[in-house]
């Protein structure tokens, strides 16, 4: 009985340390969210770290902390984050989109192309006038 009880209360803490790591994750994603709203860029990149280092599944944080750089023109580092959101994610539509820009932006039309393209038949429809004007669609 003992050790069933024992066994009850360390899963139980187990849980609640769980829901507090998921809250504190929670806490960094709406931080990091506030950064990049007010372009606070390298804090927001900050934030999103945080949220990594405790989730390294979370494909939302890979995302965001990939437009943070981009828009401090860490191209190479959203890249890296966007290709881990997408490793998580596969059909992450918006990413595909993101991603297109860096390549664009790295003078890769063709990889920008492929992207936007994948974007579009993910159902992400804003893309298509990237798709007509870069990509002869």
């Amino acid at each position: 009985m003992k050790k069933l009880l024992l066994f009850v209360f360390v899963l139980t803490g187990f849980t609640a340390f769980s829901q507090t790591v998921k809250e504190q994750a929670d806490e960094f994603f709406k931080q990091g969210e506030a950064h990049l709203y007010k372009k606070e860029y390298k804090k927001a990149a900050e934030s999103f770290t945080k949220v990594i280092d405790l989730d390294k599944g979370d494909a939302n944080a890979y995302a965001f902390r990939g437009q943070a750089y981009h828009y401090m023109e860490k191209f190479t580092e959203a890249m890296a984050d966007y290709d881990k959101a997408l490793e998580l994610e596969p059909n992450y539509a918006e990413v595909y989109h993101l991603r297109g820009i860096v390549k664009g932006e790295l003078e890769d039309s063709k990889g920008a192309c492929v992207d936007w393209e994948k974007a579009y038949e993910l159902g992400l429809t804003e893309v298509l006038e990237l798709l007509e004007k870069f990509c002869n669609k």
